[in-house]
C-alpha cells in the first residue's frame, strides 16, 4: 500500500478517524502518548493491544507512517489534516448527499446542528467567496 496514491486511500471508520484526529494534533506521537490521549475522554479505556492493532491498520491503509529509528515507534500522518478531512468529507457527501455540498449544508441547517454564530460565520465566508469571484 505504500505506493498507493494519497487520493485513493481507503475510508476511515469512526474509531480510525478519532485516532487520526489525535495524530494530526500531536504528530509525531508514540503509542503510549496516543493511548493516554485516546483514553482521556473515554469511560471504558482502550487497551494498548487494541490501539496497536488500529495503528497497524491505519499504516496498512496508507493513512499513517511509522518511524522506527527510535526505541519508541513514532506515528505521523501521511497527509496534512486539511487534505485528509477533505477526503473524508468528499466521501461523506458522495455517500449521503449525492455529492451535493448544498444538500449537506441544508441538512445541517435544517437539523439545527449549526449555531447562530456558525451561521453568521458561514454568511461571512459566502460573502468573501462571492466578492473574490468575478
Amino acid at each position: 500500500m505504500r505506493g498507493m496514491a494519497k487520493n485513493s486511500l481507503p475510508s476511515l471508520s469512526a474509531s480510525e478517524q478519532a485516532i487520526m484526529d489525535l495524530v494530526w494534533k500531536r504528530q509525531p506521537v508514540g503509542l503510549n502518548d496516543l493511548l493516554e490521549l485516546t483514553n482521556a475522554e473515554r469511560r471504558e479505556p482502550l487497551s494498548r493491544a487494541t490501539l496497536q492493532t488500529q495503528l497497524t491498520r491505519l499504516e496498512a491503509k496508507g493513512w499513517l507512517k511509522r518511524d522506527d529509528s527510535a526505541r519508541a515507534h513514532l506515528y505521523s500522518a501521511t497527509m496534512k489534516e486539511t487534505r485528509g478531512r477533505n477526503k473524508v468529507l468528499t466521501e461523506l457527501k458522495a455517500r449521503f448527499f449525492g455529492g451535493s455540498s448544498l444538500a449537506l449544508v441544508r441538512c445541517l441547517v435544517e437539523s439545527g446542528e449549526i449555531s447562530a454564530a456558525e451561521l453568521a460565520e458561514l454568511r461571512k465566508l459566502v460573502r468573501q467567496k462571492k466578492g473574490g469571484e468575478s
